[in-house]
């Protein structure tokens, strides 16, 4: 058996959100910086397992028990060291590299990490010492910025120019490369081997990750005349929009507790904030709300608060969030909303109000449910019957998609009591088949294959989930088959040996396992390349051309996530198959009763 390559297992440990990791096999409270759980190893009942994601360690104070990421992997699944690190690395989606004398898995992503730094280390000193400096030192001042907030948030100068970022790196052809890949400077489309600065005449904020690396950037412009006012890093391979949070680092770091995080539209609300001692508070980063978003948040708090400006602009975004939101709501999980006087935002009411009149602002924030009710009664005339009648028809829809039971049950008391009817009325509107629903929503993977198989082909396929909006029946083999061929015809990139190996225990995984096999041996094939082995098989062909087309479109690091989730969803179904087949088969009650035994003790079934 090879050995895994130290420098790999030190780059994945550091890669692993242990939070994440534990919290998919033992779901996890927050509980100040740390979180807690009752103990997976020994018999509890009041919670003594604590992790703590600053140290990325765990401990039992119950029963000692502790270690990191790979430590519990090994506990938790009853798994030898490799084995651990080889799961840990199928759930992060890189391939385990087995030579000692090889380099660490995918080396970029280090080199990236350690380019931006440099870059914002650039941008830091351009602050203090640009000739253009004023104009952003003024700026600062002006939004009543401090040094020590400005030294906190690590915030930089991009200078006018279309150079200076360019220039300070000129001699270094492997940074000049990594920065275009990275979005910071862009190859002229005129001029080969020449490119300019994305940022420039720019108050910089560096984006960081939940560990507190830079991986990404946001410029504001400091005259109003200037357009876009705020610039984003586009989406690299350290940096998805859709996952990170800003703020969310320092938000940890400088919080006393994560009673609550308030989710404001900017960086400067979140430095503003910061600077009048409201900690707690983190942005999207030029894109609305997303599900990836909600799910960091909840593991970080139990009480989300979106804050928006009062205007239409403002509710339609919170309204956005409201529909992200419902389908997350968990037990001990609590969504606010808080709306600002139209033209306000945090940094004008702190300033006007002072920060407990904010802080009592968001303690009063609107909880979800009123939010929901208020936004539909304002859109009909609730005082009479139609009205009333499309008040149904909307919010039925709506309390469908929540998968927490209780939370599901208060919201048709609330709507009962609403509408002045019985709550078993409303149970069996809820219930009802033919009974109103939401419009439907865009498809994120096509529906492009029969509901039979071909005959003498292997079966795979037909409809793709539907969104997280909307609640549906657990996806079945044929389904998340789809969604594994569309994604790896969409993203080649993403085929390795460990995917190959994993796939290869799939039933009925032929065509995936040869589209695999084709795109590792051909890394420039395309999605037409890779299913053209299948033209003679007419029917397969022309769905799977069909199914070149993924719509949506998705950041690598997206399909990735979609990719593994598909992947361990299938592999858990087939697992449970073989459970049920071996009990179904075992000859005796008493061999059936050692069988159910093993399974709840983490054992696989063994083959007569």
């Amino acid at each position: 058996m090879p050995f895994i390559d130290r420098d790999f297992i030190n780059d994945l440990s550091e890669r692993v959100d242990i939070v994440d990791l534990i919290n998919r096999r033992v779901p996890l409270k927050k509980a100040g910086k740390d979180y807690k759980a009752c103990c997976p190893f020994h018999q509890e009942k009041t919670p003594s397992f604590t992790v703590a994601p600053d140290k990325q360690i765990y401990h039992c104070f119950g029963c000692g028990e502790s270690g990191n990421a790979i430590d519990f992997v090994m506990n938790f699944d009853h798994l030898n060291f490799q084995e651990a690190v080889e799961t840990i690395a199928s759930e992060a989606g890189v391939s385990v590299v087995y030579d000692q004398s090889a380099k660490p898995v995918d080396p970029k992503l280090a080199r990236y990490r350690e380019l931006m730094t440099q870059v914002c280390e650039f941008y830091q000193q351009q602050l203090k010492s640009s000739a253009a400096k004023n104009k952003v030192v003024s700026y600062a001042k002006g939004r009543g910025l401090s040094g020590e907030i400005a030294k906190r948030f690590e915030l930089g100068f991009a200078p006018p120019g279309w150079d200076n970022l360019f220039n300070h790196f000129h001699n270094q052809p492997e940074a000049i490369q990594d920065l275009t890949v990275m979005g910071l400077l862009v190859a002229k489309k005129d001029k080969k081997g020449a490119y300019y600065d994305r940022f420039r005449d720019r108050l910089m904020f560096p984006i960081h990750n939940s560990r507190g690396d830079v991986i990404a950037f946001g410029g504001r412009v400091l005259s109003s005349d200037d357009q876009p006012k705020y610039l984003n890093s586009p989406e690299t391979p350290i940096f998805s929009k859709s996952r990170e949070l800003y703020g969310l680092y320092h938000a940890r770091k400088h919080s006393r507790s994560m009673d609550y995080i308030l989710v404001v539209e900017g960086y400067m609300d979140v430095v503003a904030l910061h600077q009048a001692g409201i900690t707690q508070a983190v942005a999207t980063l030029g894109t609305a709300t997303t599900k990836e978003h909600l799910g960091v948040l909840s593991r970080s708090t139990n009480q989300i608060v979106f804050c928006f400006d009062g205007d239409r602009a403002g509710r339609d975004a919170a309204w956005k969030a409201l529909k992200i939101a419902l389908p997350v709501i968990k037990s001990g999980l609590l969504v606010k909303f808080l709306f600002l006087p139209d033209g306000e935002d945090p940094d004008s009411m702190v300033a006007k109000e002072s920060v407990s009149a904010f802080q009592k602002r968001i303690e009063q924030a609107q909880p979800l449910s009123q939010f929901l009710f208020e936004h539909l009664t304002n859109q009909v005339e609730f005082q009479t019957i139609e009205g009333k009648t499309l008040f149904l028809d909307q919010v039925m829809g709506f309390i469908r998609q929540v998968n927490y039971p209780i939370y599901q049950q208060q919201l048709i008391e609330g709507v009962a009591q609403l509408v002045g009817q019985s709550v078993e009325h409303i149970q069996t509107l809820i219930h009802s088949s033919d009974s109103p629903s939401m419009p439907p929503e865009p498809e994120p993977y096509p529906d492009i294959y029969p509901d039979s198989p071909i005959e003498g082909e292997p079966v795979f396929f037909p409809e793709s989930e539907m969104p997280v909006e909307r609640p549906r029946p657990e996806a079945t083999p044929k389904s998340l088959m789809s969604k594994l061929i569309s994604i790896v015809l969409n993203y080649p990139q993403l085929c390795d040996e460990v995917l190959e190996h994993r796939v290869r225990e799939i039933d009925n995984s032929q065509v995936l396992l040869e589209i695999i096999r084709s795109a590792q041996l051909d890394e420039q094939a395309d999605a037409l390349a890779l299913i053209e082995p299948f033209r003679s098989k007419t029917p397969v062909y022309g769905r799977l051309t069909e199914l070149c087309t993924l719509s949506p479109a998705l950041s690598e690091s997206q399909a990735k996530d979609e990719l593994l989730s598909a992947l361990n969803r299938m592999e858990q179904q087939q697992k449970q198959q073989q459970i049920k087949a071996s009990i179904v088969n075992a000859h005796t009650p008493e061999a059936q009763r050692q069988i159910a035994e093993g399974i709840a003790k983490g054992k696989k079934p063994t083959k007569d």
